[in-house]
């Protein structure tokens, strides 16, 4: 007898229905072995979000599968699918039938051509540096000139205040405006 008869045999007498009580203890009485098989407890979410628990590795054709983690409510007669869109049918509570979701093949993009491309944007990518390493050069040049400057400027003597003498309030002819004018120029060139 497999071991998901005697599965549904112990169901069927939890739930009262002794009728093939009798067979099983035929059965079990003419076993001189019994075989203890350790269950691996493995769990799958259907698409409605119920959990269904079974005993192995993964689903597949003749697994029986149940409601709850005893493994002793096996699932109704019917058909489901797993939330990852793999359908199966019970009988029994075994599973029948099984069939993966297989996944669309897609059409495969063309491969481009890379060497050709990494190329040019190697290149491209070459000018714009060397570009900015020349205007970083002038920059630099201008930089220097620019402190050479500074320092000549720096190593001159300050330029005086030019101050005004009191004027008369009495108020200047043309010809005496410029003649003060051209004699300010003057002292200012002396210096």
């Amino acid at each position: 007898m497999s071991k998901y008869k005697a599965i549904l045999n112990e169901m069927r007498t939890i739930l009262g229905m002794e009728a093939l009580q009798e067979e099983l203890e035929l059965e079990t009485e003419t076993t001189e072995v019994v075989e203890t098989t350790e269950v691996k407890l493995a769990e799958a979410t259907l698409e409605d979000g119920t959990i269904i628990y079974y005993d192995g590795d993964m689903l597949g054709v003749d697994i029986a599968i149940f409601t709850d983690e005893a493994l002793t409510i096996a699932v109704e007669t019917g058909e489901y699918v797993l939330e990852n869109g793999d359908t199966f049918v019970v009988t029994d509570g075994v599973i029948t039938e099984y069939t993966p979701i297989v996944a669309e093949e897609t059409e495969e993009e063309p491969v481009v051509e890379q060497g050709e491309d990494f190329e040019k944007l190697y290149n491209d990518l070459k000018s714009v540096v060397d570009d900015m390493k020349n205007q970083l050069a002038k920059f630099e040049a201008n930089e220097v000139k620019l402190i050479s400057q500074i320092e000549k400027l720096s190593a001159e003597p300050e330029v005086e205040s030019i101050t005004q003498e009191p004027q008369d309030k009495r108020e200047l002819s043309q010809l005496e405006k410029r003649l003060n004018t051209l004699e300010a120029i003057r002292k200012m060139s002396k210096k």
